[in-house]
């Protein structure tokens, strides 16, 4: 075993991960992150640096992001390059194009005038989706680990789940079914939800479809940078507190030791290094390629079953000049072309300018993994397809269109003056695309899928298979709940930094 040690080494670099190795080198803990090949969040074609999908900061007003802000300090930064943008988001379906405003009494009288067939199933929808939204907020308001295991963590959380009220599982159910079948109501309230979880939105229960469509609903924060921006945050905490990063690194084995994780060897090196913690930041099944012993999570499986692969992300960034932008569209826009979600073209799109004469567009669609996997064609042609759409969208796209790409396809980009380098090259592709899973078992209300905990002892889950439902909110709480047990199982640095907050009061 390498002289080398860390407290915790935690593996990936999406939103969790980092946010999880921040909170932990606040706290006192020697962190190493290593990047394990995950992609950067943003890419270079020509002088422009493209995102890899559309960052909707739409968690930023949550608790539980509230919390990790005000732990890490982040407050005065955020408010300094971050904007609310206004509306929070609007809606484009057949027959309907509209603003979802922050002002109930506003929203209300927008749907009196798009929906008035069904105005009373919508109040008690809005109602209940307050509730529900109040609710949850009381429960994430509080440092718990989500999902809890040991009995102190279920009582704290049973504690916290009683001061819900009368919120059960399947609640609004009821509501939902009021609507007439295909009803366009119901599209506009699932189109958000489909790209906010991580989960299959086929498995999206209506507690779910409420919280994300509230989450939503309070408007995102429009931080400059997109989600480079924010891990930029991370980082620069990160290396604030003695932390280390190693983006361009990968371990390729997890070393257990009587069932207890106790350190890691990295891939290009050879290397070993010793740790108290790995906090794997990556799915399950890359996971479970990295230890020496697939069998070493056949009792998680045997509980909780092994998640299968839906979905893939899929991107196309559309560069134009600043006057094909109609004035009328929103930072943040849910789109889809019929009411059939199997059968239509449904995109998140944001929107924003790149500079005095150009705008972005990036726009989202979900591929079914089948067609991506089992037809070779299929993906080369998503780029067409999802065009055409956006032109459904803007006629005048057309005239004003100056680049179009995709780092998921394959395909070179069309209008860029510079062709890729190799490098650059070899990170594009299909496997660039994120995956969107279904969970045989789900807990805890529909809201969790994975344990943080493993069977092997000090391994540890951080990724957004803890909390798929909930999407990014759903990261940062798996983060918190990781660091956490963590920071629990080592009371000694918790009981200094009392002591030291203490006298710096003084």
């Amino acid at each position: 075993m390498s002289a080398r040690y860390y407290d915790v080494v935690i593996l990936g670099a999406d939103l969790a991960p980092l946010s999880c190795a921040a909170l932990l080198a606040k706290r006192g803990f020697r962190v190493l992150l290593l990047g394990q090949d995950d992609p950067d969040p943003s890419y270079a074609i020509d002088e422009l640096r493209l995102p890899q999908r559309p960052f909707h900061y739409a968690f930023g007003h949550t608790p539980v992001s509230q919390r990790v802000i005000s732990e890490l300090g982040l407050g005065p930064t955020l408010r300094r390059p971050a904007r609310s943008s206004e509306p929070p988001f609007q809606i484009a379906i057949p027959g309907h194009r509209f603003d979802v405003s922050h002002d109930d009494a506003e929203l209300l009288t927008t749907f009196e005038r798009e929906f008035p067939e069904v105005r009373r199933p919508i109040d008690d929808f809005h109602k209940l989706a307050q509730r529900v939204t109040h609710g949850l907020d009381g429960v994430f308001t509080q440092d718990l680990v989500v999902p809890p295991e040991s009995f102190l963590e279920r009582q704290r959380f049973a504690r916290a789940r009683r001061a819900m009220g009368p919120v059960r599982a399947g609640e609004g159910e009821e509501i939902l079914a009021e609507f007439p079948e295909g009803h366009r109501f119901k599209s506009m309230v699932s189109l958000p939800a489909r790209f906010e979880t991580n989960a299959d939105p086929a498995q999206l229960s209506a507690l779910l479809l409420m919280r994300l469509y509230g989450n939503c609903r309070r408007g995102s924060i429009a931080l400059e940078g997109g989600m480079t921006g924010l891990r930029e945050l991370f980082v620069q905490k990160i290396q604030a507190h003695s932390g280390q990063l190693r983006f361009d690194e990968r371990a390729d084995e997890i070393m257990v030791q009587r069932g207890e994780a106790v350190g890691l060897r990295l891939a290009q090196s050879g290397d070993e290094i010793a740790c108290g913690y790995v906090v794997a930041g990556v799915d399950l099944a890359a996971l479970a390629r990295w230890l020496p012993d697939r069998s070493l999570l056949e009792s998680l499986f045997e509980r909780v079953g092994e998640p299968m692969v839906r979905y893939y992300r899929y991107t196309l960034n559309v560069v134009l000049r600043r006057a094909g932008m109609p004035p009328g569209l929103g930072r943040n826009l849910y789109f889809a072309s019929g009411p059939d979600a199997a059968r239509s073209q449904q995109l998140h799109i944001t929107s924003g300018p790149l500079d005095d004469k150009r705008s972005l567009l990036c726009a989202q669609t979900l591929l079914p993994a089948r067609k991506v996997e089992d037809d070779p064609e299929f993906l080369g042609s998503v780029r067409d397809t999802q065009l055409g759409a956006l032109r459904e969208l803007l006629p005048f796209l057309q005239e004003h269109l100056l680049l179009v790409d995709s780092p998921h396809d394959g395909r070179p980009p069309d209008g860029a003056h510079t062709p890729l380098n190799p490098f650059a090259r070899a990170k594009r592709g299909p496997r660039s695309m994120r995956p969107l899973y279904s969970y045989p078992v789900t807990s805890h209300m529909g809201l969790c899928a994975l344990p943080v905990r493993t069977p092997i002892k000090r391994l540890l889950m951080c990724n957004g298979q803890v909390i798929p439902g909930l999407g990014s909110e759903g990261q940062l709480l798996a983060a918190c709940s990781a660091a956490r047990v963590i920071t629990w199982a080592d009371r000694s640095r918790s009981w200094m930094r009392r002591r030291l907050w203490a006298k710096m009061e003084m």
